[in-house]
Parts: C-alpha cells; sequence; structure tokens
C-alpha cells in the first residue's frame, strides 16, 4: 500500500510529496499579513485601551483559522471567539496555548467537559445552562469560565434585561463557576443608529447595576461595524468583538485575502461549441478555452455561471458555462497562457465584493464557504 498524507483534506503520494511541495495543482487562497496587520493596527488606534478579541470562527470565515490566529498572536492579540468547543480545541491543538478563546453559542454535555479541559471559556444564556456547567465542573474539580451571554435586542440568544438583574446574584452562587465577562451583540449597527444606541444604553444599565456587585474581567460589545462607528459612545466596555473589518471587507480596511486557481487544459475550438453542463454557453469560432480547478465544492458558487470576471496574466476574461463541483470554464481566447498558470478570481482590492454582490451573497458568505481543499498560505 503506498504511503500517503493528508493536505488540504486530500491523500497525497509521499514520495511525490518528497520532490516538491507545489507538485499538486491546487486552488490557493493567499493571505497577506501586511494588509493583516494594517487592519490590526487601525482597530488599536480606533479602540483606545480597549483590547480585542478576535472572531476566527468558521475556520476565521474561511481564512484560515490557524494562520490567521497565529499572526494575529504575534501582532498582540491575546482572545479569540469561536462557534463552539470543537473550533477552540483546534486552536489549542495549533499552539493557541495562553490566549482566551471564548465559545459564543451555547454548549452541551461533552462540549462542557471538553472546554473544561482545555480551558475555553463558554457562553451562558439562561439559568439550566449554567447549572449544567457548574455540575460537569464539580464533577471533574476543576473551574469553569463562563461570559454571560445578554438579548439586549438581537432576539437570538442572552437572558434579557429582567431576568439577568433578578437572577445575577444566584448565578454568583453556582460552585466551581468563574463569572470571566459579559457581553452582548449589536445586530445594527451598520444600518440603525438609534436602535443601536439603544442596544448600547440598555447593555451599560445592565452593566452598571451588576458591576455594583461583581467586577467582570471581560466586558465587550462592539462588532466590526460598532468599533468603526461607536467606540466613542460607549464607557464601560475593556474589549471589542472584530471579525468582517479586521479581515479587511470593511470601510477603511485592506482586504487580506487574494484566490488563485490553477488552469488545467487549454483547448481550441473551431465550431461553434456548446460549453459545460447544460449548454447554457456557445462559443464563438476560435475560441480558446481554458479549464481552471475550482469549483463550486470549493465555495464558488453556481451562481456565478457566465458572470464571473477572472483575471489570467493580467487580462481580464469571462467564465462562460455553468461553473461545475470541481472546475470551470474560462474564455481565454485573447490570453498568451500555459497549463498551472494562475488564475485569480479575486485579488486584494475589494472586488470580492462585487463577486458577492454577482451572487446575491454578503462577502461573509463568499469567504466561509471556501473548501477545504484549497490552500491557505501567507505571505
Amino acid at each position: 500500500m503506498q504511503n500517503l498524507y493528508i493536505k488540504n483534506g486530500l491523500y497525497i503520494n509521499v514520495s511525490m510529496r518528497e520532490k516538491s511541495e507545489d507538485f499538486y495543482m491546487n486552488a490557493k487562497l493567499y493571505i497577506s499579513k501586511n494588509n493583516l496587520k494594517y487592519n490590526i493596527e487601525y482597530i488599536k488606534d480606533k479602540i483606545g485601551n480597549r483590547n480585542i478579541i478576535a472572531m476566527v470562527k468558521a475556520n476565521a470565515y474561511g481564512l484560515g483559522d490557524k494562520l490567521i490566529s497565529k499572526e494575529l498572536e504575534k501582532l498582540g492579540v491575546n482572545a479569540f471567539g469561536v462557534a463552539n468547543v470543537y473550533e477552540g480545541i483546534h486552536l489549542r491543538e495549533s499552539g493557541i496555548n495562553n490566549a482566551m478563546i471564548l465559545v459564543t453559542c451555547v454548549s452541551a454535555g461533552d462540549e462542557i467537559e471538553y472546554a473544561i479541559e482545555n480551558n475555553i471559556s463558554l457562553s451562558i444564556s439562561d439559568i439550566d445552562n449554567i447549572k449544567e456547567i457548574s455540575s460537569i465542573a464539580i464533577r471533574k474539580n476543576k473551574i469553569a469560565k463562563v461570559h454571560i451571554k445578554l438579548d439586549t435586542g438581537m432576539t437570538r440568544l442572552g437572558f434579557n434585561k429582567d431576568n439577568i438583574i433578578i437572577n445575577f446574584t444566584n448565578i454568583l452562587k453556582y460552585q466551581n463557576i468563574y463569572v470571566e465577562g459579559i457581553y452582548t451583540h449589536l445586530s445594527c449597527a451598520d444600518t440603525d443608529i438609534e436602535y443601536t444606541k439603544e442596544q448600547i444604553n440598555e447593555f451599560e444599565d445592565i452593566v452598571t447595576e451588576l458591576s455594583k456587585v461583581y467586577g467582570f474581567e471581560y466586558i465587550h460589545i462592539l462588532n466590526s461595524d460598532g468599533t468603526e462607528d461607536y467606540n466613542s459612545v460607549t464607557t464601560l466596555d475593556t474589549h471589542v468583538r472584530v471579525g468582517i473589518s479586521m479581515y479587511g471587507y470593511s470601510k477603511n480596511m485592506k482586504p487580506v485575502s487574494k484566490l488563485t486557481a490553477p488552469v488545467i487544459h487549454i483547448s481550441n475550438i473551431d465550431k461553434y461549441a456548446k460549453v459545460g453542463y447544460g449548454g447554457t454557453y456557445i462559443a464563438k469560432p476560435n475560441t480558446k478555452i481554458a479549464v481552471i480547478k475550482i469549483g463550486y465544492a470549493d465555495g464558488i458558487s453556481r451562481s456565478l455561471s457566465n458572470k464571473l470576471k477572472v483575471n489570467i496574466n493580467n487580462v481580464e476574461c469571462n467564465q462562460v458555462g455553468n461553473i461545475c463541483m470541481d472546475m470551470m470554464m474560462v474564455d481565454v481566447t485573447n490570453v498568451d497562457l500555459k497549463i498551472n498558470d494562475e488564475v485569480t478570481l479575486w485579488d486584494y482590492n475589494n472586488n470580492l465584493k462585487e463577486i458577492a454582490d454577482c451572487s446575491n451573497k454578503i462577502v461573509y458568505e463568499v469567504i466561509s464557504n471556501l473548501g477545504n481543499r484549497i490552500e491557505r498560505i501567507i505571505e
């Protein structure tokens, strides 16, 4: 049996690996550490004496949680947000040992046990949740760290104003629990000024009341848009939670990612040929078609078929035919190219926003849907 290793979710022959790390033609997502540094420095300038909780959930929004988190640690970030305990464990296993890691969703059962074992902080949204966490922490004879989540208008998770005021002193009585922080989430920071200010006021009213009997280490409310537009409005918070702005896809920031894929086949067409599934594109005579190794299984939406524009050797080219699961076709009639040339789907300019709009999505969806076959590279 051949000796295999795993690279980007695929099994690769070791003997080929030893010849060259670049032998395998695959899509690549480049991450600019200079742009990431610029964004972090910009955020730090905005927030004054607050600190950053970097949201690296969903594989750092698809960009690569291990790579991104290690770069952020170099930039002085020592707190991270994830969506579940297993994402937190992945960070610990990747060498993020000393930072605070917060799970922002509800956890239960084995997840709680694994969180306690790996020094991962949990969010609590109701009394039953804190009871379960306390019970498991007592059984393991360890302290569970928790952040109280408040619902100030998102209507998703969290205690509302009335029940947290009533229940807070009881929460503090639960054994083997350290209430590390308190937070809420702004739902309309990019669209509704008055509603956002109402959320901020309610949050600060609650924190002011609870702080009469308890001192929180982490107090956080501002997300990416909130950090940009409302950091001068909040007065009690110690941290901001940033995600999409840190990655460069909001105003005043520099995008950190560039996506490329290789040319794997080139063909010349001398007749009116239908291209791809369903024949949705009919090529003109004397057309040159290139096949690019990336498709909807890699996160490039099929809805972009016959609309996407890519760049090959500094020439803008049209994607043609329906995008396939693993490949797409591009009209390269006017391009001088060869096999394995890199095709740029988006670059460090913010043309990713155009791609998102074209596929009727938001940037968050496009990058978080990027598949694990795409190699992530820091440059």
